[in-house]
């Protein structure tokens, strides 16, 4: 393993430990689950995701993709983010508000500049936007479905 494949791996190992400490069980596995998967999506070779995914499968999505403005790549970005967000909501009421925005704002910016360590990867401006964009949604749907979860439980 080369000196950026290692230090790229240290920064994914870093930022899932981070991201799941202080959690009970269910949430800690579910943040490393999820920062793991967003890890592989981001820095993965696209012909590595390609393989784990199925040329079928990718070959569809790039259809349903090429529907809209964005490339499957966008959406990918935007996606993962989401996920993160929502995850960062979920798990971590310990930075909610300011601080979940201040996390995922650095989160979106280190993901990118870390894809200059990732071979086949490089970083993009655009690419930080829609990770800013994906982000606010899974945090805005955080909050909506703790809010809900809230209200059901105070209606039964």
């Amino acid at each position: 393993m080369d000196l950026s494949r290692a230090l790229l791996l240290a920064l994914i190992c870093g930022v899932c430990l981070t991201l799941a400490w202080r959690t009970r069980l269910v949430p800690r596995l579910a943040t490393l689950a999820g920062a793991a998967l967003a890890s592989g999506l981001l820095f993965l070779p696209g012909p590595r995701l390609v393989a784990i995914f199925g040329s079928t499968n990718v070959a569809q999505w790039t259809h349903w993709a090429r529907l809209t403005p964005w490339s499957l790549s966008d959406w990918a970005h935007f996606a993962i983010f989401v996920l993160l967000g929502a995850l960062l909501w979920v798990c971590r009421a310990d930075l909610r508000g300011w601080r979940a925005w201040a996390v995922i704002a650095v989160l979106a910016t280190a993901a990118e500049l870390a894809q200059e360590l990732a071979p086949g990867r490089s970083p993009e401006i655009r690419d930080v936007v829609l990770n800013l964009l994906g982000g606010a949604l899974g945090l805005y749907l955080g909050k909506g479905s703790q809010r809900l979860l809230a209200l059901t439980l105070k209606a039964a």
